[in-house]
């Protein structure tokens, strides 16, 4: 993906200026005339998006889920030069490495496209020109992309999808979307509101990257049983536990961080912790 970050900064200042004729109006217009051109040569008639660009469908899923705001989406997908077909860029579908955002943020190659296409669709989208040049593209040259698979996640899906993937039993499900799932029992009762519980845990992004933690360190962390110092999932889940319990607990991220997120957790972001409950004082 060497050229992507280029081409996001060049086509996100072209999404700003969308309203705004561009520098040279003969360019906009021969740039027009080259994609419907292109279009007519492939014997389509592409649809028109509000960045100036045109995209048809050239594989069709009614039935396929559109994108909500959060969602993830993965996509595999081809850049090339209309004029002259060279390919700038690509993801490796042979290593099943798709180009992954989160549906709702700024991402001005495919963020209005997204909104168009149904999973499972494929499409061709020519976005034209601007008046920066990139290596293989010159200025004002249109370009092609063709998006070659696409796949709609929504947060329940990437939770089943890693439970599954971790072959995890789980124990209780929510309504609110919070699973607990218990790798070991405790013993005793469930300590009642007002007491003082240390845990040790890692949390962790449904990839399985941690993000926080002390497993690995001598200290723990005290938790008050019916307080509110943790994100609400993660206070759920140490409250179902006894003392020296072990349970991985996984919600999306109305329990967690929310639209928002936070400085290291992006917004609409489910998570997973692992917990041991320690001890009750």
């Amino acid at each position: 993906m060497k050229v992507f970050g280029f081409l996001f900064i060049a086509f996100f200042t072209f999404s700003c200026l969308s309203d705004i004729a561009l520098e040279d109006d003969v360019k906009a217009k021969e740039n027009q005339t080259q994609i419907l051109a292109y279009f007519a040569g492939q014997s389509q008639s592409p649809s028109s998006l509000e960045n100036g660009g045109y995209y048809f469908v050239t594989k069709s899923n009614p039935a396929g889920e559109l994108a909500s705001k959060g969602d993830t989406l993965y996509v595999h997908y081809e850049f090339s030069n209309l004029v002259t077909g060279k390919v700038l860029d690509s993801t490796n579908r042979a290593t099943n490495s798709p180009y992954f955002f989160r549906y709702g943020y700024a991402n001005p190659v495919f963020a209005t496209l997204m909104s168009a296409l149904r999973e499972g669709e494929q499409a061709t989208l020519v976005l034209p020109g601007t008046a920066q040049a990139f290596p293989d593209l010159p200025v004002y040259t249109p370009m092609k992309v063709k998006i070659k698979s696409y796949i709609v996640r929504t947060q329940d899906d990437l939770i089943r999808e890693y439970i599954a993937r971790n072959a995890f039993t789980v124990t209780e499900t929510q309504t609110d979307g919070l699973r607990y799932i218990r790798l070991k029992a405790g013993t005793g009762e469930i300590p009642a509101k007002g007491k003082i519980v240390k845990i040790k845990y890692i949390g962790r992004f449904l990839s399985s990257r941690a993000f926080d933690g002390n497993m690995s360190r001598t200290d723990s962390m005290s938790v008050t049983i019916g307080g509110t110092q943790t994100v609400p999932g993660f206070q759920m889940g140490i409250e179902k536990m006894r003392l020296g319990e072990k349970a991985v607990i996984v919600f999306p991220s109305a329990l967690g961080y929310g639209v928002n997120g936070n400085s290291s957790i992006p917004g609409f972001t489910p998570l997973s912790f692992e917990i041991y409950l320690a001890k009750i004082d």
